[in-house]
């Protein structure tokens, strides 16, 4: 299976304020021989949310002489909402100060030898709130908590593709009998935990960034009619994060976090979600920038149903056979730290296995990223 490329931010914005600032203080020169015309646009990679790193794919061969050989060839620097930024090149990693704003990149070629062209990425969307891709502790990098046998609570950080020694949380968590990341639900840019004892109350558990969580706070009752429970990221577009929950009749409901560890009103978002046995959060699976949701049914079949971005849906397909035999299946990021969200399973003999998404709803290969996982329950 061949992996197809992220859809990715460029169309073509004309900057001339800007441009024209940084045009006036340098002199202009012949443009040499072997400068090209205007070249392509850049193209930002990366998620839009707090806690990810946006890159910069650029064509630099039609800058190639702009600089008559005393370099560089040509400039760059990113915009927020239109104004420049202070953030430095290459990367730009996205901060709380930057939720709710788009950001664009733009290259000028140096002006003793191509006359001052410019090309400009197309913006992001809006920034949404850390997403629980984001990993515990602050990196970016794909990261799971597994509770133990005995409600131990342990965090397994990876980053460059490997795994860190484990650490240990905190003992007691077999009092709850849901517990799952819904990113930074509280609004401090850290990702936190969320977790449902057997009375139906909901406990928020603030992350501090650095792998570790405060103390719980209450911040719900009445949760012990749902079935499942899980938080896609930003379900609605507007910026924080969401849950979703399923009760016994099988309707969907999603709960809109307000940004500040609580809630804004509830909305039915489907039916008949009760022929399906394990709902999964992947983020957006399918690369249109919108966050997805991944189920399997009583049959084994693992379903796309792609978000529309507002609360809704766009469609759904089948993406695969025969997960029935999976003990656990979740989401938590980018296993491979190639721009693409993956999913995880354990199987029956305690493997954790990595399924490669290829970032336009499909698959890239799988393999075998861990051994002894069948004893945590659950693994986030």
């Amino acid at each position: 299976m061949s992996a197809s490329s992220r859809p990715t931010f460029g169309v073509r914005r004309a900057v001339a304020g800007i441009a024209a600032a940084i045009v006036a203080a340098v002199t202009f020169a012949p443009a040499p021989a072997m400068a090209a015309a205007e070249p392509d646009q850049p193209v930002v990679h990366g998620a839009p949310f707090v806690g990810s790193t946006l890159t910069v794919e650029i064509e630099q061969g039609s800058y190639m002489g702009c600089g008559l050989a005393a370099g560089p060839d040509y400039s760059i620097y990113w915009t927020r909402d239109g104004v420049i930024s202070s953030r430095q090149w290459p990367n730009y990693v996205l901060t709380e100060e930057d939720q709710g704003k788009t950001i664009a990149a733009h290259l000028v070629a140096s002006q003793n030898g191509c006359g001052g062209q410019q090309v400009s990425s197309e913006e992001t969307p809006p920034v949404s709130a850390s997403n629980r891709a984001n990993g515990f502790t602050g990196r970016g990098a794909f990261e799971l908590l597994a509770r133990r046998t005995d409600g131990t609570l342990m965090l397994y950080p990876r980053i460059n593709n490997a795994w860190e020694p484990a650490r240990i949380i905190g003992p007691g968590w077999n009092g709850f009998d849901t517990v799952f990341s819904p990113g930074d639900f509280s609004g401090n840019g850290a990702n936190d935990v969320l977790a449902k004892d057997s009375a139906g109350r909901l406990f928020l558990y603030e992350g501090t960034g650095s792998g570790g969580f405060v103390a719980g706070r209450q911040i719900g009752s009445g949760w012990n009619g749902f079935t499942s429970i899980v938080s896609p990221g930003d379900f609605n577009g507007d910026g924080v994060n969401d849950v979703l929950a399923r009760d016994t009749t099988g309707n969907l409901y999603l709960y809109p976090g307000n940004g500040q560890g609580g809630w804004l009103n509830r909305s039915l978002v489907g039916t008949g979600w009760n022929i399906l046995n394990q709902i999964i959060t992947p983020g957006d699976f399918n690369g249109d920038h919108d966050v997805d949701i991944l189920a399997r049914d009583t049959s084994g079949n693992l379903r796309l149903y792609a978000g529309n971005g507002a609360g809704g849906w766009r469609g759904s397909a089948t993406i695969g056979w025969g997960w029935g035999g999976m003990s656990a299946i979740a989401a938590a990021g980018d296993i491979d730290a190639n721009g693409n969200v993956d999913v995880f399973a354990v199987d029956g003999s305690g493997q954790l296995l990595a399924y490669y998404g290829n970032g336009d709803g499909g698959w890239n290969g799988s393999g075998v990223i861990g051994w002894g996982w069948g004893a945590f329950n659950p693994v986030f």
